[in-house]
């Protein structure tokens, strides 16, 4: 099923020079149509690609797979600004879903790596006072809850990310997160994979 099914720009940017309204493919493309449930944005290096998709990321308040999300990364600036210029239209919206830029993906697999060592700390402080304060019965609570969370990531991602190529962390990724109701965008996603997992 289609969600997004069409983007259209509120003014004409025709005359524009400046990036990104200058771009070709942005400045010819008044309006864009998803027919069907796959789009797949083909041309050459600069024409566009990346930036329109960045834009739809930011218009659709996408999930980031990467360092920072779409609202605060200041390499999308551009593209939060280009998005103001459209008018989305859905069949219906979805929150499920994510933003995958190939270059953003190393650091996905630091802040995952980050999160989980976090959590570790936080365990063991709140372990280490509940062996001071035995009677405080939203220690173990608060214990289980983030054991929870960090057994979540690895069951998800696996224990550190950076452990496997980057090929199979792409894999690990996508096959745990890429979900049926969800609006994906997809930057070079196979950047990474070999000609086999690229079919898979």
């Amino acid at each position: 099923m289609s969600f997004l099914l069409a983007i259209e720009q509120k003014k004409n940017i025709a005359q524009e020079t400046r990036f990104p309204f200058g771009v070709a493919a942005i400045r010819s493309t008044p309006r864009l149509e998803f027919a069907s449930p796959v789009t797949f944005f083909v041309g050459e290096n600069g024409s566009g690609k990346s930036t329109l998709l960045e834009s739809i990321a930011a218009g659709a308040n996408a999930i980031a797979v990467g360092g920072n999300d779409v609202a605060h990364d200041e390499t999308l600036s551009a593209a939060r600004e280009l998005a103001e210029i459209y008018r989305f239209s859905w069949k219906r919206k979805t929150g499920r879903g994510f933003f995958l830029r190939a270059e953003d993906f190393f650091n996905f697999g630091r802040r995952i790596l980050q999160t989980t060592r976090e959590l570790d700390e936080l365990i063991s402080g709140y372990e280490t006072e509940l062996e001071l304060s035995p009677r405080d019965a939203g220690l173990p609570l608060a214990i289980g809850f983030m054991k929870g969370q960090k057994a979540a990531l690895v069951s998800r991602y696996g224990e550190n990310l950076d452990a496997c190529s980057h090929g199979e962390s792409f894999m690990k990724v996508f096959e745990s997160r890429l979900k049926p109701g969800g609006l994906y965008l997809l930057d070079e996603p196979e950047a990474a994979l070999s000609p086999l997992r690229q079919l898979a």
